[in-house]
């Protein structure tokens, strides 16, 4: 379950979305940047309305680094802003569709290669441990391949956050007082 951030600024929601759209830049890839995006700022983003989403910039390529998918509104005094961190929701998407297919067809080719290897059968040619090998290989990769990558991004959610509050003067709410 991801956690949902809250903070409050006493900034105005429509000055909250200008100084949002002001303090990064925009998601648009180019060729001629080593981090694949243009501009310089250390955020990319997207502002709406009343939503948002940030990714820090990096000179490498990580599908698995924390966005923060945020959205405001007004409140007495200021403006009220929840979000929450999660991975880029195209590549959650395709690692869950990968993984199904993985399951799908690795564990076929698993359940033949162990039954050849049990029975004596020749449902597949070749080394039949290579079939369980590559099998469950693949189902460890789409697994520890997104725990990997958010490893290597762990500092960047609290950058994000003190991006947030610095840029927005907001102060964040504690995390036993958020409902969900």
């Amino acid at each position: 379950m991801k956690s949902k951030v809250v903070l409050h600024s006493s900034l105005p929601s429509y000055a909250v979305a200008d100084t949002l759209r002001c303090s990064i830049d925009e998601e648009r890839i180019t060729l001629f940047s080593l981090s694949g995006y243009r501009g310089s700022r250390p955020v990319l983003g997207k502002v709406d309305e009343s939503t948002f989403r940030l990714q820090k910039r990096r000179c490498y390529h990580n599908s698995f680094a924390p966005f923060f998918y945020g959205r405001f509104e007004p409140e007495p005094g200021g403006t009220r802003i929840e979000g929450y961190f999660d991975m880029s929701r195209r590549v959650k998407y395709f690692m869950w569709f990968w993984l199904a297919m993985v399951v799908l067809i690795g564990g076929q080719i698993f359940l033949a290669s162990l039954k050849d290897i049990v029975t004596g059968s020749h449902y597949i040619r070749g080394d039949k441990r290579m079939g369980i090998l590559i099998a469950l290989s693949m189902i460890l990769f789409g697994v520890l391949l997104p725990k990997i990558g958010r490893f290597i991004a762990r500092g960047e959610e609290r950058f994000l956050l003190e991006h947030l509050q610095q840029t927005l003067a907001a102060r964040m709410e504690p995390p036993d007082s958020v409902s969900t």
